[in-house]
């Protein structure tokens, strides 16, 4: 206030600035041939910490996923996949919506990441043929 200029310079310690978006490193499943009645774990990694991972940021062919809960570093994302019943469909890849999801500088990933193929079948129908009487001779009849 006293009108006085200021001398010499000041320098701040060293920063740096995080502009690396997060991304998916693998989208795995503990099983990857289910049928109607199973479920699986599938676990979703990341390349560093990462908030707001949901079901909403998770297309899941042929089945519901669990809400995704993290390890404590946040690197590390699981949830549980219930086939759909009555899916049957060889061909399915779950895929994640990295806009999602943002580190902890607040940067968002960006595009997709894909699981490998996993496959949902129906169980077959089965039938049980039962005889009214299994000991027959030449001219019997009996009830199937």
């Amino acid at each position: 206030d006293a009108g006085n200029t200021g001398t010499g310079s000041a320098i701040s310690a060293n920063y740096s600035v995080d502009n690396t978006r997060p991304t998916a490193t693998s989208i795995t499943l503990a099983d990857s041939a289910l049928t109607a009645g199973e479920t699986t774990t599938v676990t979703f990694r990341f390349n560093e910490p990462v908030n707001g991972l949901d079901t909403s940021d998770i297309v899941c062919p042929n089945g519901r996923l669990s809400t995704p809960v993290a390890n404590t570093e946040r690197t590390l994302w699981t949830a549980t996949l219930t086939p759909n019943a009555h899916a049957n469909a060889r061909t399915n890849a779950i895929r994640v919506d990295l806009t999602g999801v943002r580190d902890d500088a607040g940067n968002a990933g960006t595009g997709r990441a894909s699981s490998t193929n996993y496959s949902v079948h129906t169980t077959r129908p089965t039938a049980t043929i039962t005889l009214a009487d299994s000991t027959l001779t030449a001219g019997e009849s009996t009830t199937v």
